[in-house]
């Protein structure tokens, strides 16, 4: 458990910039690179506090990533009476508070979000989607990047829905998403294509249709070309349909990339087969683009 003391001088140590030292006078940013390890810090030990304030036997599990937590028990008196009390009392000593807009105790076949993602079990199996306001807000996202383009190269609006579509979508990846990914390849294709028309009023369907879709593998694909000193080249918008899916395998708690053992067996094998994932992904890729040249 983090003493509390040696935590409490690290954050009034303040900094030093230039070789000059400089007092610590506000707190972190939010969202700051230190805030998930400060987050780490502070709630070192609320696990043991959880487990021992239910009996020995009670099936309780606890899972955090920084400073977010979900905690799942066999009932709901057990987690109102024993556990969220013992979870208030371990933040009140470090001056902490559950917050209670994103506090909720609900029963797994209502779901529940967490880190972007909602958990819902149907029966006996337990369904893990793209939560509906992650959707929403790449939705959002995608079609100001768009309006923000309308005037600007074509090239600079693909590299940039690129770059929000591919960070977006590895995250979603292992998850049950392909409808989610089709919807927005869906609502992607239909905004470029009302960007296109109000960009080049002019122009009739079959001239825009041509120039900047190209038909590969019985699919559209949204492309732009460019000419270079080493030849004409073709940029595709990435369709979230076509990034490699699967479940992810959950790493096992001894694989230490630090140890031999797990280093030659484990994490070479795991690496190997996520490079070998990715390189079907550049192949397609290619694929299309010599077939849109």
């Amino acid at each position: 458990m983090t003493d509390p003391e040696v935590l409490r001088k690290w954050l009034e140590a303040g900094y030093v910039e230039n070789g000059r030292l400089y007092p610590t006078r506000k707190g972190t940013p939010q969202g700051g690179i230190i805030s998930p390890c400060l987050a780490n810090l502070t709630l070192d030990g609320l696990e043991r506090a959880v487990h021992e304030a239910v009996p020995r036997r009670s099936r309780v599990n606890f899972v955090r990533y920084a400073d977010d937590f979900i905690i799942t028990g066999k009932s709901l008196c057990l987690l109102q009476e024993q556990v969220k009390p013992a979870v208030e009392a371990f933040l009140r000593e470090r001056g902490l508070e559950l917050s209670p807009e994103k506090t909720v105790i609900t029963h797994i076949t209502r779901g529940f979000t967490f880190l972007g993602q909602t958990f819902r079990k149907r029966g006996q199996v337990l369904r893990i989607t793209p939560s509906t306001e992650g959707v929403l807000a790449l939705i959002r996202k995608v079609g100001a990047l768009i309006r923000a383009h309308v005037a600007a190269p074509m090239l600079a609006l693909v590299k940039k829905l690129n770059q929000t579509l591919r960070g977006w979508g590895n995250y979603h990846r292992h998850v049950v998403a392909s409808e989610t990914f089709a919807r927005i390849d869906k609502y992607v294709r239909e905004q470029l294509w009302r960007m296109l028309r109000h960009r080049h009023s002019r122009k009739s369907k079959r001239e825009l249709f041509r120039k900047y879709w190209t038909a590969a593998g019985g699919r559209h694909i949204f492309t732009v070309r460019q000419t270079t000193e080493k030849g004409p080249r073709v940029y595709t918008v990435l369709r979230l349909g076509d990034l490699p899916s699967g479940r992810y395998i959950k790493i096992p708690k001894d694989a230490n990339p630090y140890r031999p053992e797990y280093a030659r067996l484990y994490w070479e094998r795991r690496h190997k087969k996520e490079r070998w994932m990715m390189s079907c992904l550049s192949a397609r890729q290619y694929r299309a683009q010599r077939a849109g040249g």
